[in-house]
């Protein structure tokens, strides 16, 4: 089979072996990745599976699963605010009313477990917090801290280091750091990007 081709609306058409061998392996979901979002998006997906990668291997996370979070946390990004709404409406209407710039992570829960029959728990909660992480696991706190502080970005304020030591005081600093950040920019309306 040619997997230079596979993408996440065609996943469940195939074989189960075949499906077993694309979630497992984390080079052929980098490639589904690829396929389904725009490149920038897709830099910064594999920044944030490589910081994380790191940040678990440092503090005894299984490394494959925080990579495969990293690069799977945004696959909903670029669905439109009545398709998020759409997995709401069947799974979770509390989530109706949230801001549409942190639907897609509440909405990706959803969209791998029937685009990719993705049941992985750990997984699934980390991407479901990535972007106000209610959940103080540490694979939730990797993908929070990762997704706010990868090297894309370009923000050299010492929480990466921090989190290379503690992921909680690294969390705790960076909560303050994007709230003063909302309330910096709520006069100007909530930047799209910024979670």
């Amino acid at each position: 089979m040619n997997f230079e081709n596979i993408c996440f609306d065609d996943f469940m058409s195939y074989d189960s072996k075949t499906r077993k061998k694309i979630i497992n392996d984390p080079e052929l979901l980098k490639i589904m990745v690829r396929k389904n979002l725009k490149k920038s998006r897709y830099d910064h997906s594999l920044s944030v599976a490589y910081l994380s990668r790191e940040l678990a291997e440092l503090h005894h996370v299984d490394p494959d699963k925080a990579y495969i979070t990293g690069l799977l946390h945004d696959c909903t990004k670029y669905l439109t605010n009545d398709q998020h709404d759409e997995y709401f409406r069947f799974y979770d209407r509390d989530k109706l009313n949230a801001p549409e710039p942190i639907k897609h992570s509440f909405s990706a829960k959803y969209y791998l477990k029937e685009k990719l029959n993705f049941h992985d728990k750990d997984i699934l909660n980390a991407i479901y917090n990535h972007t106000i992480c209610s959940s103080k696991d540490r694979l939730s706190l990797i993908i929070y801290i990762a997704d706010k502080r990868e090297p894309l970005r370009n923000i050299d304020d010492g929480i990466v280091e921090l989190a290379r030591k503690d992921l909680y005081k690294a969390y705790d600093a960076l909560l303050r750091d994007v709230e003063r950040y909302i309330k910096e920019v709520k006069n100007e309306g909530f930047i799209e990007n910024s979670l």
